[in-house]
């Protein structure tokens, strides 16, 4: 991805700016979405309370804190826009050809579509899922000091799985068609992003598995470090999610570099 100067953040500042504000427009509708989020939780929360009851505990969490677990392993899942769909369009369209001659990077400038996109999906999936949560489950401790780790935990999460999701795809460039692998995304998302239960209560060879791949660094990281902070997952979070950023920025830019010499624009 190459290198953008200091003035020139400025425009993708306001692309991401453009793209909350256009969702702003439809706040109401992304508070009736959320309600899908409200039936995952009910069931899952009637589940914890059963299964393990008012002493037992899954990963060293008890019912309520699995609870408040897969409100933010969700929250992420649901905030994600479908900028996937956007780059296999603009290749099938051919409004590739128009974009590739912005003077901005065609990475960065989905990133920050994703980003604006993103904040208001999220602030209303957290809001609707913490109400419910808390009445539900009861409230969550949290240590307010460590807010800030916290936040930038999830501001790197969302970037890892943007770069997940935007390598994927890339791959419309040469396929076109990328919905198949997306559901194959998605199925593994459910198990190493440990979407429904921290990755460390799986069995160790999984676990090793999880802990190598992206997903559990923008999924059940984050979340864990929410309901039960501890500066040993912070550390190893953080340093995962960096080398995973950089490693899928750096692929995401070899594909796109490749794919455009090739790129055969249909219509255009």
């Amino acid at each position: 991805m190459q290198l953008v100067s200091g003035g020139a953040w400025r425009k993708y500042f306001k692309v991401a700016e453009i793209s909350f504000t256009n969702r702003i427009v439809y706040l109401a509708d992304h508070f009736a979405s959320s309600i899908f989020l409200i039936l995952i939780l009910f069931i899952f929360s009637q589940l914890w309370k059963t299964v393990l009851g008012p002493s037992e505990e899954i990963a060293g969490l008890n019912s309520t804190a699995m609870l408040w677990y897969m409100l933010f392993t969700e929250m992420i899942a649901l905030s994600t826009p479908r900028t996937h769909q956007l780059v296999s369009e603009d290749v099938k369209s051919g409004d590739l050809a128009y974009k590739l001659v912005r003077p901005c990077s065609y990475i960065l400038y989905y990133f920050a579509v994703y980003g604006g996109e993103f904040i208001i999906r999220a602030v209303t999936n957290l809001t609707v899922g913490s109400a419910f949560a808390h009445l539900a489950g009861g409230p969550l401790a949290v240590d307010w000091s460590k807010l800030g780790w916290v936040l930038l935990g999830f501001v790197l999460a969302a970037a890892v799985n943007f770069l997940v999701c935007f390598c994927v795809a890339l791959l419309a460039f040469w396929l076109e068609e990328t919905r198949p692998f997306f559901w194959i995304l998605n199925k593994m998302t459910f198990i190493f992003g440990g979407l429904l239960v921290p990755v460390e209560a799986y069995p160790e060879g999984l676990r090793r598995i999880s802990y190598l791949l992206p997903l559990r660094y923008s999924f059940s990281a984050p979340a864990r470090l929410v309901v039960n902070f501890d500066y040993s997952l912070l550390r190893q979070m953080l340093a995962g999610q960096l080398i995973w950023a950089v490693l899928l920025a750096s692929l995401a830019a070899l594909m796109f570099r490749k794919g455009v010499r090739r790129v055969h624009v249909h219509g255009g």
